[in-house]
C-alpha cells in the first residue's frame, strides 16, 4: 500500500494546480486585448515555475510535527525530518546555561568560518571571547517577543538536525535545502537590523565594546568587518542573479533582497574607506592603524582614563 504524500507535499501541488489555473484563464484575455505580449506573458510565466523548487521549503515549514520532529503517521520519513515509529531524535537540551539557541546558531556559523586567533595583548581567543558581547548585543536589536521567536525556530532546527555541533551542523545544512532556508531566517532578520548602517554599525561597536570592557578586550573596526562578512557574506551567494534575488524575496518577503543588497553596498563601501590612508598634519598620508595597535592603545591605563 502506498503511503500519502506529507501534508507539505499535498499544499504545494494544490498551489500549483492554483497557479497553473491562472495561466490559463488569463492567456486569451492578454492575447485579445494585447495588454501583454504572448512573449512577455510566457516569460513572466516561465519565470514563476523557475522558481516553484524554491516555494517547497515555506510549504514545508508548515508541516508542524516535522518540525517538532514527531513521528507522526501523517507525517511520515520521506519529508526528510521525521523518524521511524517508537524511534526518538536526538533532542538539544534547552534548559540550564544554554538556552538562547539564536546566538548558539550564529556562534557556530563564526566557528565554522574563522579560526581562532590569539590576541596579542590580551591572550584572548577571537572569536570566543566576543561570544557573551555578541549575545547581549544581538538580543538588544529585538523586542523579546521576536527573540522568544526566532529562538524558538532554532531549537526546532536543532532537533530537526539532530545536533548542535558546529561543523556537524553547517555539513547537514549544506545538503538539506529545506532547513537551509530555516537557517538563513535569524541571520536575514538581524542583517536587516542594519538598514540605517553607518548608525546602526556605530550602535553595535559601542554595545560590543561596553559588554567587554571586563574582560579586557577591545573590539574594533577590523572585528566588526570580520564579523559582519563570517555571519552574513554567504548570504550574498543568494543575490547574485535575478532569479536568486526573485528566490529570496519568495522565501522571506518582498523586497529583502533589495534591502540586503544596499545593506552590503553600505558595508562594501566603508570597508574601502577604512582601507584608505589618513592624512595627518603636513598631508603626510599614513596608514591607518592596525589591529594589534589599536588593542594595545585600548588596553592601556592612560587610554582607559580618556
Amino acid at each position: 500500500m502506498t503511503a500519502d504524500p506529507p501534508p507539505f507535499e499535498r499544499h504545494h501541488r494544490t498551489a500549483q494546480a492554483l497557479v497553473s489555473t491562472f495561466q490559463e484563464a488569463l492567456e486569451p484575455q492578454f492575447t485579445a486585448k494585447g495588454v501583454l505580449s504572448r512573449e512577455e506573458f510566457t516569460r513572466a510565466m516561465g519565470l514563476m515555475m523557475a522558481h516553484w523548487p524554491s516555494v517547497l521549503p515555506l510549504f514545508a515549514s508548515i508541516c508542524h510535527s516535522c518540525t517538532a520532529g514527531s513521528s507522526s503517521p501523517s507525517c511520515p520519513s520521506s519529508c526528510g525530518g521525521c523518524h521511524a515509529p517508537g524511534e526518538e531524535p536526538p533532542q538539544v537540551p534547552t534548559d540550564g546555561r544554554r538556552r538562547d539557541f539564536v546566538t548558539r546558531l550564529m556562534v557556530s556559523a563564526l566557528r565554522a568560518t574563522l579560526p581562532d586567533s590569539m590576541d596579542p595583548i590580551t591572550g584572548a581567543s577571537f572569536p570566543q571571547v566576543i561570544v557573551p558581547g555578541l549575545q547581549s548585543t544581538l538580543t538588544a536589536l529585538f523586542y523579546e517577543k521576536e527573540w522568544e521567536a526566532m529562538n524558538a525556530g532554532a531549537i526546532a532546527l536543532f532537533n530537526r538536525l539532530g545536533t548542535d555541533r558546529d561543523a556537524e551542523v553547517w555539513q547537514r545544512l549544506a545538503h538539506e535545502e529545506t532547513l537551509a532556508v530555516l537557517a538563513d531566517t535569524p541571520f536575514i532578520r538581524v542583517l536587516l537590523r542594519f538598514r540605517q548602517f553607518h548608525q546602526q554599525r556605530q550602535t553595535f561597536m559601542r554595545r560590543m565594546t561596553d559588554r567587554l570592557r571586563d574582560r579586557h578586550f577591545v573590539f574594533a573596526e577590523e572585528h566588526f568587518q570580520v564579523l559582519f562578512d563570517a555571519l552574513f557574506g554567504r548570504l550574498r551567494q543568494g543575490l547574485r542573479t535575478e532569479l536568486d534575488r526573485a528566490r529570496t524575496d519568495i522565501q522571506y518577503g518582498e523586497g529583502t533582497a533589495e534591502a540586503l543588497l544596499r545593506i552590503f553596498d553600505q558595508f562594501d563601501k566603508h570597508r574601502l574607506e577604512q582601507s584608505l590612508p589618513v592624512r595627518v598634519l603636513g598631508g603626510r598620508q599614513m596608514p591607518r592603524p592596525m589591529l594589534a595597535q589599536r588593542s594595545m592603545l585600548g588596553a592601556t591605563p592612560a587610554a582607559k582614563r580618556r
